[in-house]
């Protein structure tokens, strides 16, 4: 016969379990989304917060309203891409070109541009 600490156990070892495998789908979103953008250059309204994108060309894309709090770019090129109303709050951009880039209503508090190419 199971006990009921045996039941209970079972229990408690199916929701850590549970909570796990939503936990690995939500985390396994951002690089699914992150490989998309490389793609279809397109990720309007996206949620990318603390991503890390590098070697990557962006040239064209439309970032409008995306969340890239903390997101470290690095190597990648962004010409004339759309980032109007994103946020950068935080991001790290190293070796990030923007020439024609649209940076209109966009947050870039607190944000550092690290060594820059200008075309």
């Amino acid at each position: 016969a199971v006990s009921n600490l045996d039941r209970t156990f079972m229990k408690l070892f199916r929701v850590l379990l549970t909570t796990a495998i939503i936990l690995l789908i939500l985390q396994a979103e951002t690089p699914l989304r992150v490989f998309a953008l490389r793609v279809t250059k397109s990720c309007s309204g996206c949620r990318l917060k603390g991503v890390r994108i590098q070697n990557a060309d962006l040239t064209g894309a439309d970032l409008s309203n995306a969340d890239l709090r903390w997101a470290k770019l690095d190597s990648v090129n962004l010409n004339h891409a759309n980032l109007q109303g994103a946020n950068l709050r935080h991001a790290r951009l190293h070796n990030v070109t923007t020439k024609g880039t649209n940076f209109c209503e966009a947050t870039l508090m607190d944000a550092v541009k690290g060594y820059c190419n200008q075309p």
